[in-house]
């Protein structure tokens, strides 16, 4: 994959938010610094998958967030990583784009359903990309919200592969937090990266006491 000089500027710059938080407020650019190279060679080595995939921005963002972990020498935890995320994604702009879907309404069902249906088309049209999320959806296993699961997840397979799986809770739990951004709740009983197999999404509006 290609180094893209815009997503690492956007990413650091919301990430610096948090990490004086876990490092040293005057030595966050110098690990920045060394993070950057480290970021560079993961995206090289990163197969199977093209950078215009609309999928591609989920593991060039989780990428940024591995190599800051890998430039401390992982002395920054997984918790405080996840701490620092929490800090970063809590941005206004983000908040009003992401809340732009209300998973409590039918029309925020299926405005985000009809965005996770075209990400799903786009891969089942290029199977060149052979290092994919691959969408399984099931609109009949529950009453409310919107359901779908991954038996792939690329970011998963890629820190299994070069033992990076510690830091795998921390890009899993974006998705709870993004998710809480469209006013919903994100039920998830397996992902792979824990060896479940299976990553499920089941989203729910977060003003159903009782989800069916």
């Amino acid at each position: 994959m290609k180094y893209k000089p815009a997503i690492w500027l956007f990413m650091t710059s919301r990430l610096k938010k948090g990490l004086p938080t876990c490092w040293p407020r005057e030595d966050i650019g110098n690990l920045l610094a060394k993070a950057k190279p480290i970021y560079k060679d993961l995206l090289s080595r990163m197969k199977g998958i093209r950078d215009n995939n609309p999928m591609a921005s989920n593991i060039t963002m989780s990428f940024v967030i591995i190599s800051i972990w890998l430039a401390s020498e992982r002395k920054i935890t997984p918790d405080q990583m996840s701490e620092v995320m929490k800090i970063a994604l809590n941005w206004k702009p983000m908040k009003v784009f992401c809340g732009m879907i209300d998973m409590n309404t039918d029309k925020g069902i299926r405005s985000f359903g009809k965005m996770m249906h075209k990400n799903a088309d786009w891969a089942a049209s290029h199977p060149e990309d052979t290092n994919n999320w691959d969408f399984n959806f099931d609109e009949n296993l529950h009453k409310d919200g919107f359901y779908y699961h991954f038996t792939r997840c690329p970011i998963a397979d890629f820190c299994k592969e070069y033992g990076y799986e510690e830091i795998n809770p921390v890009l899993c739990n974006i998705d709870f937090i993004t998710m809480s951004m469209m006013h919903s709740r994100l039920i998830r009983e397996h992902t792979v990266a824990e060896g479940a197999g299976i990553c499920d999404y089941w989203t729910v509006g977060d003003k159903i006491a009782d989800p069916q």
